[in-house]
């Protein structure tokens, strides 16, 4: 009998989409613009929310860090785990492309550029290249090092890996942050580092998945969380906050207070790792929008879908004028827009495994009618 995950850790998976969604509804759907228009306390709030969702990257590689450092090396088995991401990615690559094929070259739009046919297929055929999903991009890469950096990772003591972890974040996240802020940019030279910072590359991802995995070998399992996990995660996104308001915008600051490298965004992947790891519940339904995640990330970041869906969600059509309104608005836009994936995404699942067992049917009954 297959054992029930427990769901603390997917609660925080489901979290961090809903971030990853909010993220485009601050960007493509205009929320962020719409609200700094009306300015005073709606601005405020809304400043607050958009650094709030910038955590999402970090918390779903520090939760694979957390699980797979303790994986036995196995590249066979790791190779199919990278096969099957891959298989859904170029699945709905595929699917999608030809839908919007299908559609129009009108449709064929991202960010107010305009592709060509040939960009539309080699793109919807090669996506990890062409980095329809960067997120996956880097991911698929970071999952083909695993079984290497963990056979380091695990011949660590404590202090070793401590120490270690430490390093990397005095290197990969406070340096590549102060490089962008005055007066410490005097001091740092930016050669080679200058988009560091940012986030959006394997290396990044390697150090966070470092991060997680200490915890993964190390933190001790408690019965409840620990709430002043949870008061650190708000914690972190008010000292963020407060640095990005309160520090003249000439020192630069502001510039990567977002950035996935900046160490209070990566202090805010801990805590909330920290407090979701010892929610220990089980459910279903939880479980089973868990695992949608990555076919909702598939929809919603898709290039020409996210045209047509925030242009059909846009907060500038709305009144924004009223605080609790907005708040209002922003959590029914996240909920309706990740559950209407996940709902296409366990629909395709369902479909898909129906597939696969008939085939796989059919070749156990040719096997036996073959002499």
């Amino acid at each position: 009998m297959k054992k029930e995950r427990d769901s603390g850790i997917e609660l925080m998976r489901i979290f961090a989409i809903l971030m990853v969604i909010g993220v485009h509804a601050f960007s493509y759907g205009g929320f962020f613009s719409a609200t700094s228009a009306v300015g005073g306390h709606i601005a405020a709030a809304a400043l607050f929310m958009k650094l709030a969702t910038r955590v999402a990257v970090n918390a779903f590689v520090i939760i694979t860090g957390y699980f797979m450092v303790r994986v036995p090396y196995d590249l066979k088995k790791n190779l199919r785990r990278v096969g099957a991401t891959y298989q859904k990615m170029f699945f709905y690559s595929v699917v999608l492309t030809v839908v919007f094929l299908l559609l129009g070259a009108s449709y064929w739009v991202d960010r107010g550029n305009t592709f060509t046919l040939w960009q539309v297929i080699l793109k919807g055929l090669l996506p990890v290249s062409s980095q329809t999903w960067y997120f996956l991009t880097d991911y698929l890469l970071l999952c083909l090092l695993i079984p290497f950096v963990n056979l380091a990772l695990q011949k660590l003591d404590e202090k070793q890996y401590r120490i270690f972890a430490l390093a990397l974040v005095l290197f990969m996240s406070v340096w590549m942050t102060l490089v962008h802020v005055k007066p410490f940019n005097l001091a740092i030279e930016p050669f080679g580092y200058s988009d560091m910072v940012k986030g959006k590359q394997v290396f990044h991802f390697l150090f966070i998945y470092i991060i997680g995995g200490y915890f993964g070998r190390f933190s001790k399992e408690r019965e409840k969380p620990n709430v002043l996990y949870l008061l650190g995660a708000f914690a972190t996104v008010a000292v963020n906050y407060l640095l990005y308001t309160r520090l003249p915008s000439s020192c630069g600051f502001q510039g990567v207070a977002g950035d996935y490298a900046n160490p209070i965004l990566v202090l805010n992947a801990v805590c909330l790792l920290l407090f979701c790891k010892d929610l220990h519940f089980k459910s279903r339904i939880v479980n089973a929008l868990g695992g949608t995640t990555l076919g909702v990330y598939c929809l919603t970041e898709f290039r020409y879908l996210r045209t047509v869906l925030w242009d059909n969600v846009n907060f500038r059509n709305m009144d924004n004028t009223n605080l609790w309104l907005n708040f209002v608005h922003v959590a029914l836009v996240l909920c309706g827009v990740f559950l209407a994936a996940a709902a296409v995404d366990l629909a395709v699942s369902w479909l898909l495994s129906k597939l696969k067992a008939a085939v796989s049917e059919r070749k156990i009954k040719k096997v036996e009618q073959s002499p």
